[in-house]
């Protein structure tokens, strides 16, 4: 069994679940989640799809750092270190800024960025003695250009593209890349909940009148990682169908 492998955090729903599908077809995929029935349906997805890979789902909690080292120490000892990290799992908490409390921003920075720093501290160690690899940050257009009700998320994926700069010029020299990916809106649960008309409106502001697809993040995270992206380190590539244009 080729351990060649990639992390997926927050893989058992949304667009971290059609990372796991459509990566599954080039990749071997370790990814997480928090919810065992979230796990369950994922894994019985892919296990439906024909392929000589494999996929693990573990449950984890990002934020909570013990539970990351005790899994990333296993999966190290195990599969040796990763050819790339997708920092994809967060949360929103969406609110009105004068009804958010700390309590709802620390939640959210826990979720959205001390996470990312949870296991790069266990496994870039071991990707820069390998003198190689991909980490990938799931941002959002809403870091760039903002939405009501969600301060807290924004600052926490604008801070992705600082983390993202500052972190490739440290790792660069040993061969690891550092990049976020910034998608729109993209269809999902929460886009078909949204009434017709509504929704009408909001493809008027977006020059390629559709949504996105999650088939379509989950192409532009695999450049991100491949060798089709060797020379691109410190970026953001903005995926929104020229909403930010």
């Amino acid at each position: 069994m080729s351990t060649k492998w990639i992390l997926i955090t927050g893989g058992s729903r949304g667009i971290g679940q059609s990372l796991v599908i459509e990566l599954h077809k080039n990749w071997n995929i370790v990814f997480t989640g928090r919810s065992e029935e979230g796990l369950a349906e994922t894994l019985n997805i892919v296990e439906n799809n024909l392929s000589d890979l494999w996929v693990k789902g573990y449950a984890c909690d990002g934020k909570n750092e013990q539970q990351v080292q005790e899994l990333a120490l296993m999966l190290l000892e195990s599969l040796g270190p990763p050819s790339a990290i997708i920092h994809n799992a967060g949360i929103t908490k969406d609110a009105l800024h004068i009804h958010q409390d700390a309590a709802i921003w620390q939640d959210v920075m826990d979720n959205n960025l001390i996470s990312i720093i949870n296991w790069n501290r266990h496994l870039v160690p071991a990707m820069l003695l390998d003198g190689h690899g991909s980490i990938v940050l799931m941002s959002s257009v809403t870091g760039l250009k903002g939405n009501i009700g969600q301060t807290a998320y924004a600052a926490s994926k604008a801070a992705m593209f600082g983390i993202a700069r500052s972190l490739a010029h440290e790792v660069g020299r040993f061969g690891v890349r550092v990049n976020c990916v910034a998608p729109g809106l993209i269809e999902s649960d929460m886009t078909n909940a949204i009434p017709d008309a509504k929704l009408k409106a909001i493809l008027k502001n977006i020059p390629l009148r559709r949504l996105g697809q999650p088939d379509e993040v989950a192409k532009a995270v695999e450049f991100l990682i491949s060798d089709n992206s060797q020379y691109l380190t410190g970026q953001t590539l903005v995926l929104d169908g020229g909403f930010t244009a």
